[in-house]
C-alpha cells in the first residue's frame, strides 16, 4: 500500500496520487509512505531517481541501522520495536530537502500517529522534512520505554518474590529477561549510533533541529543505561539465589553428615552383634539385650552432648526460598 501526503505552498496538508508528485514544484515537500507494498507498487521506487545501492538496501530486508548521503538525498534504515516478540522492525527513508520516502513491511504505530499528526497540525512539520523524520523517530524512541520500564518491574517482583514462587521458576524468568534484555541492547546500541551519525552531519540545517534530534540521542543513552541497569540486577538477583541455593544444600548436607554421625556406632553395635556366628558370649545373657540398649542409648547421649558443646547444633539454616 502506498499513501502520500503534502504540504502546498499556501501550507494547506493533503493527500495526494503519485502521479501528482511529478508536478512537486507545486509542493513544499511530500512524504510516500510504502508499507508492505505489493511487486508493482515496489517499482514505484524507480521513478525517484534513488540510488540504486539505497534502492537494493531499502528492498532486502535484513539491514543494519545505518545513515548514508548520496547525491540528491540521505539514505537511512532505523528500527521500530515488535513489543511482544522484542523484534526490531526494519523502517528505510529516503530525505530529501522536499521529499521524504519511508519503506517497512510491518504495520506501524509510530507512522499512523506522525500522520495524523501532520494532518492536524501543519505547523509541526514547518522546517520540512526533517521534522517529519524526527517525529518519526521521536515516536518510535517513546515506544522503547515501557518495555524497559516493564522489565525493571518484572525483576523488582522476582527480587520481592511477593508469590514465594519456587527457586527454578523464579531463575527461569530471570534467564528469560536477560535474553530479552539482550534484544533490546541489539535495537538500542545500533539507534544510538544512528542518531549520532545524523547529528554529526551537516543533514540538519537549523540549529532548533539539532537540538531536537539530541533530545532523541538523550532518551536513547538514558534507556541503554536503564537496560544496563536491569541486565545488572538480574545477573545479581541471580547470583544471590545461587549462593541461597548453594548455602541451603550445604545446611542439608551438614544435617545429614550430623545424623550419620550419631547413627555410626549405633550401625557398628548392631552389626557387630547380627552376625551369625555359632558363640557369641554376649547373646546368652539374661539382661544383655537391656545392657546393650542402654550403651547404645548412652552413645546416642554423649555424642548429641558433645556435638552441642561443640556448636554444631547453632549451624543455621539459610534463608527459605
Amino acid at each position: 500500500m502506498i499513501k502520500i501526503v503534502a504540504k502546498t505552498k499556501e501550507g494547506a496538508i493533503k493527500e495526494i496520487e503519485m502521479n501528482e508528485i511529478r508536478s512537486s514544484h507545486d509542493f513544499q515537500w511530500y512524504w510516500v509512505d510504502f508499507y508492505n507494498p505489493t511487486e508493482e507498487e515496489k517499482k514505484q521506487l524507480e521513478q525517484f531517481n534513488f540510488h540504486p545501492l539505497a534502492v537494493e538496501d531499502c528492498l532486502n530486508q535484513g539491514q543494519r541501522a545505518k545513515f548514508e548521503l548520496y547525491d540528491e538525498h540521505y539514505f537511512l534504515v532505523y528500527y521500530a520495536l515488535h513489543k511482544e516478540e522484542l523484534e526490531h522492525l526494519e523502517v528505510s527513508a529516503f530525505v530529501g530537502d522536499n521529499f521524504l520516502v519511508t519503506y517497512h513491511m510491518d504495520k506501524l504505530t509510530s507512522v499512523a500517529r506522525v500522520w495524523e499528526l501532520i494532518k492536524k497540525d501543519p505547523e509541526a512539520t514547518e522546517d520540512g522534512t526533517w521534522d517529519i523524520m524526527y517525529e518519526l523517530l521521536d515516536h518510535t524512541v517513546d515506544e522503547y520505554f515501557p518495555v524497559l520500564y516493564k522489565f525493571e518491574d518484572h525483576i523488582d517482583d522476582i527480587e520481592d518474590n511477593a508469590k514465594d514462587e519456587p527457586m527454578d521458576e523464579l531463575m527461569r524468568q530471570l534467564y528469560d529477561i536477560r535474553s530479552d534484555l539482550s534484544r533490546m541492547r541489539r535495537i538500542l546500541n545500533p539507534m544510538r549510533d544512528l542518531m549520532y551519525r545524523i547529528m554529526s552531519t551537516n543533514a540538519l540545517k537549523a540549529k532548533e533541529q539539532v537540538r531536537y534530534f539530541n533530545d532523541i540521542y538523550d532518551h536513547l543513552l538514558n534507556m541503554i543505561e536503564i537496560m544496563q541497569a536491569s541486565r545488572d540486577l538480574s545477573n545479581d538477583i541471580r547470583e544471590s539465589f545461587m549462593s541461597i541455593n548453594s548455602d541451603r544444600m550445604n545446611s542439608i548436607m551438614f544435617t545429614l553428615t550430623l545424623m550419620s554421625a550419631i547413627f555410626l556406632p549405633l550401625t557398628f553395635i548392631a552389626g557387630l552383634y547380627g552376625m551369625n556366628f555359632s558363640y557369641m558370649p554376649e547373646l546368652t545373657g539374661k539382661y544383655n539385650y537391656f545392657i546393650v540398649l542402654g550403651i547404645m542409648i548412652g552413645l546416642v547421649g554423649v555424642m548429641v552432648f558433645a556435638f552441642y558443646k561443640m556448636g554444631w547444633f547453632k549451624y543455621r539454616k539459610g534463608p527459605k526460598l
